[in-house]
């Protein structure tokens, strides 16, 4: 169970929003309670219509605090908040987010997030639109930049008949976050460069070569890096997952863009963590006009072998930690540790297609030139990405001055 250092219990105060997500926080409550936590729960107005305050009750074994029931409270907000040790915000919406980020405090949750001195953690749930808005993205800086934890959203069917980011992110996640604690900034002043997502060749102006790459585990490992302290770099694919506020992205599209971009910003990097799908192979010329379908059906294409980027980058790492991933159908750790040893990495990093490519979650096996494989359970991909670099930051020493 997780324990304070006085030896009790973690205590969770998890202040609920009005999203239709809502009804999901018995579950997140109960969930709590199994792993050891305390857990007390505050409602904004509009989450009393979502969630039933008797089944929060229930789970939680303590009081539900809300604006409409003050004879309810055994405490004022202010000692509410000395109790917690971790304010979650969950599901956080938009408009609760711009409260945060400004300093609001016009409701008990609001109050609470604005007098809480520990750590606190949003998990955002929204409409697409309202998350990739403009004004939703720069709160979402605001809050990373003062040390709050926001958890990135789930893609998937919403309540609302659409479909994209914007989902909470699954029960489970949420609460290996909140057990996880805070970040250790194991990546102080180092700089990580990161190649992500997929690349695209093109056969002509319509058709291309790719992959089904989301780019999903390389954003997850750079919001980690940067919750580290890393200074961070993503050399990043077309129709990449989005990545964190404050991180630099260098968009590319082919290969030989990939492999100049990476090129360019090596020097300056630490750690270089090839996690970028490349395609192996690119049309020897391209069509410059669209390739007319022939009454045969049968079809042609010239390849030639684009450049093995992860291996340019071996030869001439002179000092940095370089990390490569090795996707394979099945778990194979003798193919990934002769990759490792021929590309001359410091870590590979081995999944299998069907755990990883385009899922939220990922089942991982870490090798180093010495040492047992670790193998990592199934977990989401920001997980995930914890796990490696935490692995990272002891393996190469990255305390950078």
């Amino acid at each position: 169970m997780p324990r304070r250092p006085n030896d009790r219990p973690l205590r969770v105060l998890v202040g609920i929003c009005g999203g239709i997500a809502a009804y999901k926080m018995p579950d997140l409550a109960r969930a709590l309670r199994k792993k050891g936590c305390e857990v007390k729960t505050a409602v904004t107005a509009s989450a009393r219509s979502l969630v039933g305050e008797e089944a929060l009750r229930t789970v939680s074994g303590n009081a539900v605090y809300s604006d409409t029931a003050p004879s309810a409270y055994d405490m004022d907000h202010i000692r509410l908040a000395e109790w917690a040790d971790v304010l979650l915000v969950c599901p956080a919406t938009a408009n609760t987010i711009a409260k945060l980020a400004h300093g609001i405090a016009d409701n008990l949750l609001t109050t609470l997030a604005l007098s809480f001195e520990g750590r606190i953690i949003v998990a955002p749930a929204m409409n697409s639109a309202m998350w990739r808005k403009a004004a939703t993205r720069e709160n979402v800086a605001v809050l990373d930049g003062r040390g709050i934890d926001v958890l990135p959203v789930d893609d998937g069917a919403l309540a609302c008949g659409t479909s994209g980011p914007g989902r909470m992110l699954p029960v489970d996640a949420i609460v290996q976050r909140v057990l996880a604690g805070r970040v250790p900034a194991l990546l102080s002043n180092g700089r990580v460069l990161i190649a992500s997502g997929p690349t695209v060749e093109p056969i002509d102006p319509v058709r291309v070569i790719t992959n089904r790459s989301s780019g999903k585990m390389g954003a997850a490992l750079a919001a980690e890096a940067a919750a580290m302290g890393a200074k961070v770099t993503v050399v990043t694919g077309p129709g990449s997952a989005p990545l964190p506020a404050g991180v630099e992205c260098i968009p590319v599209t082919t290969a030989r863009e990939m492999a100049a971009a990476l090129d360019k910003n090596f020097d300056r990097a630490h750690i270089v963590i090839m996690a970028a799908a490349i395609s192996d192979f690119k049309v020897k010329k391209a069509s410059r006009s669209k390739l007319k379908r022939k009454e045969s059906g049968a079809a042609t294409l010239d390849l030639e072998a684009n450049p093995d980027i992860l291996a340019g980058l071996g030869k001439k790492k002179r000092g940095r930690f370089l990390v490569g991933f090795a996707l394979e159908d099945r778990a194979d750790t003798r193919r990934a540790r002769e990759k490792m040893r021929a590309k001359k990495c410091d870590m590979m990093v081995m999944n299998t297609v069907r755990a990883s490519l385009g899922t939220d979650t990922s089942a991982v096996t870490i090798l180093t030139p010495e040492g047992a494989p670790a193998k990592i359970r199934t977990m989401d991909k920001r997980a995930i990405a914890r796990e490696i670099l935490t692995r990272v930051a002891r393996a190469s020493g990255a305390k950078h001055a």
